[in-house]
């Protein structure tokens, strides 16, 4: 009886379908998660413009004593520090220092009574609303 210990053609053929399948399914599976990686960078990045603009906002009105001197829809100064945020251009902007870009929309609302700063903002198709106190 002869001997067979040889790869017969079918085997390798067998073997060559199925790394093709497996490198196919690897491909896919790569290609997902870095399309998903570039999803959540573009959330990241709205989100990390936001919360630069909030972190000198919430400082400024901290301060004591510091009240809000004018208050456009596009522009707020405060009246002890004298720092004034406008919004241009699609950015924000503390004085000179741009602190915040890319916003496609920003609006700034006080409310004397209340003593209340209302910030409406749109960054890349997400809307942002916060209200501010001013401290006493």
């Amino acid at each position: 009886m002869k001997s067979e210990k040889g790869v017969t053609l079918t085997s390798i053929m067998i073997y060559v379908i199925a790394l093709t399948v497996v490198v196919l399914l690897i491909g896919r599976i790569i290609t997902y998660f870095y399309r998903n990686v570039n999803n959540a960078e573009e959330n990241t990045a709205a989100n990390a413009e936001y919360l630069k603009f909030n972190s000198y906002f919430t400082d400024e009105i901290n301060i004591e004593g510091n009240e809000v001197e004018t208050c456009e829809s596009n522009y707020i100064i405060f009246s002890q520090t004298q720092n004034q945020y406008t919004y241009q251009n699609g950015s924000i902007y503390r004085g000179k220092v741009k602190i915040a870009k890319d916003i496609e929309f920003c609006e700034f609302y006080y409310n004397e009574d209340t003593k209340e700063i209302y910030v409406n903002m749109k960054i890349q198709d997400k809307y942002y609303s916060s209200t501010f106190t001013v401290a006493k």
